[in-house]
């Protein structure tokens, strides 16, 4: 069994969804309003009126969703807690300063302050301090779990996943061990081992909405919708305002292309939790789809003032301007996604669209290509990369042997199920000089392409029909 100080039930869900499993012991500080960052100042049971409903622990790291005069509400956790039974950040950091003046050994306080360190993304004394933990008490299966984050954070993922395992092994029983498994696995893009390591969180503690919904969204990965969908809704079985369900199940009627679900889900998300910035975010990319271009950047804003370092809010806004041909905005969003997530294939593949907007040509090859060398399997990157070399206006940048190449792959890792990939093998086809292929794939895509893209599917045809290949500056 874990000591009390080092438990955790706490859970923050972002998208890459994550947890945050921290431990403290100080005096109590109010906090003054929701989306505040507070410590757990003493173990307690949560509770609905008088009915006990969850539990904390002293040390806890959460985000305050709800105040009730005196009362909080915490992410992920049912129930309410005191206010005077969490303290701030600055408080508790105060506090194991203090602990550790007295007791240089005190394990404990060089965890839990470490953790803080985490909380504040000053990774190197998150570091030191975890290191020196594990120096006094190597055998701290949390503390091991902890640094296996704080590596997860600067994307050290082959030593996290080191931390994690040896956290695993010496209490098999930890669930956050497996989950932040799962976490690393997922940012490496292993959606199955990603699940196995849920299903070994959820196997040991089924009570935690935020389990569910992390292992839904690597189902989604996976392509597994109907198992996406039973792990968000359980997941509001558990906690019915937890916005990152609601989050998931957005996300996964995107991918089904069914708009209004979608943007129905993300609003809820935020309704429940206005500085959500994952919710803003997924709703400001809903309205991107919706083509509500304005409303869209208004709702990423928000999310990046609310979460300055998102990288995927920057990497979405980016898409909007280009969108509205605002390049040079476009571009500095990319670059701030791209400082964030360094060599994020996504951000590149999207960053070369818009130098290729500009007329970049040289840097948006380089980037595109940057992005397939990085992710050979994101069909994102294969399918921008296609259509660069198919139909950049400069034609010494053009290679439709290659491009015919890059958007098959694109569709078969798709499984022929998205139109402008399969557009986009049209257009290579015609660069050629395959027209009839061309005029083949252009009609597939167009049976499947929504109703407001066919017109423009319909220009095309005419070209290939004409014998006539497809440029574009975009």
């Amino acid at each position: 069994m874990q000591s009390n100080f080092f438990n955790s039930s706490t859970l923050l869900v972002s998208l890459v969804f994550a947890v945050n499993i921290l431990g403290a012991s100080a005096q109590p500080a109010f906090a003054q309003k929701i989306g505040d960052r507070v410590v757990v100042s003493a173990n307690f049971e949560t509770k609905i009126h008088t009915k006990v409903v969850g539990q904390v622990y002293e040390g806890d790291i959460s985000e305050i969703t709800a105040i009730n005069e005196q009362w909080c509400s915490l992410r992920s956790v049912k129930g309410w807690l005191p206010l005077r039974n969490v303290m701030n950040l600055d408080t508790a950091k105060q506090r194991f300063d203090k602990r550790l003046a007295d007791n240089p050994k005190d394990f404990a306080a060089f965890a839990h302050r470490g953790m803080i360190y985490y909380e504040t993304e000053e990774f190197e004394k998150a570091f030191s301090d975890l290191n020196n933990s594990l120096k006094i008490n190597p055998k701290n299966a949390v503390a091991w779990n902890n640094r296996g984050r704080i590596l997860h954070a600067q994307q050290k993922y082959v030593l996290a996943l080191k931390d994690l395992m040896y956290a695993a092994k010496l209490n098999p029983e930890f669930p956050h061990a497996h989950y932040n498994l799962g976490r690393v696995y997922y940012s490496l893009g292993d959606c199955k081992k990603a699940i196995e390591a849920y299903d070994a969180a959820i196997a040991i503690n089924n009570q935690a909405s935020g389990y569910f919904v992390n292992r839904g969204s690597a189902k989604l990965y996976c392509r597994d919708y109907e198992g996406a969908k039973a792990d968000y809704e359980h997941a509001l079985t558990l906690d019915k305002r937890n916005a990152d369900a609601y989050v998931g199940l957005s996300n996964l009627a995107l991918s089904a292309v069914k708009l209004d679900d979608a943007f129905a889900a993300a609003n809820r998300a935020v309704e429940l939790e206005p500085q959500n910035a994952m919710a803003l975010n997924a709703r400001g990319w809903i309205k991107y789809k919706q083509k509500n271009i304005s409303e869209a950047i208004d709702d990423l804003s928000t999310a990046i003032r609310y979460a300055p370092k998102l990288s995927l809010a920057y990497n979405n806004r980016g898409v909007c301007y280009v969108s509205e041909k605002e390049y040079d905005k476009a571009i500095a969003d990319y670059n701030r996604s791209l400082e964030l997530q360094n060599e994020s294939p996504v951000g590149l593949a999207n960053r070369g669209v818009a130098w290729m907007g500009k007329g970049e040509f040289e840097k948006a090859k380089a980037d595109l290509a940057k992005a397939v060398e990085l992710a050979p399997k994101m069909t994102e990157a294969l399918d921008a990369y296609a259509w660069f070399l198919a139909s950049c206006v400069d034609q010494s940048y053009r290679d439709g042997k290659k491009a015919v190449e890059l958007a098959n792959s694109a569709n078969e890792l798709s499984e022929w199920k998205d139109w402008s990939y399969i557009l986009t093998l049209a257009v290579a086809e015609a660069e050629s000089g395959k027209f009839d292929e061309a005029v083949k794939s252009a009609e597939k895509a167009k049976a499947i392409s929504p109703e407001d893209e066919k017109q423009e599917i319909d220009h095309k045809i005419k070209l290939f029909k004409s014998k006539k290949p497809f440029h574009s500056a975009l």
